[in-house]
């Protein structure tokens, strides 16, 4: 008798939740909002958008190839490792490697394996240290339409790929990676007056940058006409 009772006890139980999980279920999806027309709209633009931007990528990643930019100075080891980064990579349609060392002819076989091709490399000896004006005068050689540069004994790999993408999407600024000193330390450089259209600032590529050959050019021509109006100065 007393497991009859149970059994019948279960069953309501079982019976209430029931009408309970219904009842619940039905009020949840009469609350349920009708879909908004606006709402597919939206969507679909977002879409879009998206499409838009990836094939914009690609576009981009066509037009603007890379020229990967080597410095060297006494660090033969450090240009050795970097020279294979930029191999192992997929972005980077030639490499130049600039000798800033005019004591050393550097070659072919000083910086790759036997058993690697060197059509992808550009070796430039100097015929004097240019130091820093050497980074643009590499870029300004390159065949492609941008050039990206990190200093040869700064490891770049863990953010390399973003690096190159954030130039992707807009190609006609300097994008360049630093700490955050520097970056505080660059905003002091930066100059801005609307009514002249200036917008000037500084920026360390050491840390990674990419940049147009044009701009690398037109560095070096405002480099040449400074230059000239100081030494007569």
């Amino acid at each position: 008798m007393r497991a009859k009772l149970m059994h019948k006890s279960l069953i309501v139980i079982a019976a209430i939740l029931f009408l309970f999980i219904v009842f619940a279920s039905f009020r949840f999806v009469s609350n349920v909002p009708n879909p908004n027309p606006k709402d597919f709209t939206h969507t679909s633009l977002i879409y879009r958008v998206l499409k838009q931007a990836k094939s914009l990528e690609v576009e981009y990643e066509q037009q603007y190839q890379l020229t990967a930019v080597v410095i060297n100075w006494k660090r033969l080891s450090s240009i050795q490792l970097a020279v294979q980064r930029y191999l192992n990579a997929t972005h980077f349609r030639r490499i130049i490697v600039w000798n800033n060392n005019p004591a050393i002819n550097l070659t072919y076989k000083q910086i790759l394996p036997q058993n690697q091709s060197f059509d992808l490399i550009r070796i430039i000896n100097s015929k004097k240290n240019l130091k820093d004006e050497a980074k643009y005068r590499a870029c300004a050689e390159a065949e492609t339409l941008a050039c990206f540069y990190v200093d040869d004994d700064w490891d770049i790999s863990h953010y390399m790929n973003t690096l190159i993408a954030s130039f992707r999407s807009d190609p006609n600024v300097l994008h360049s990676v630093t700490n955050y000193v520097t970056y505080y330390n660059n905003m002091l450089w930066t100059f801005m007056d609307s009514r002249i259209e200036l917008h000037v600032g500084f920026s360390w590529i050491g840390c990674g940058s990419v940049f147009l050959r044009e701009h690398a050019r037109r560095h070096l021509q405002l480099l040449e006409v400074n230059l000239e109006n100081n030494s007569g100065s």
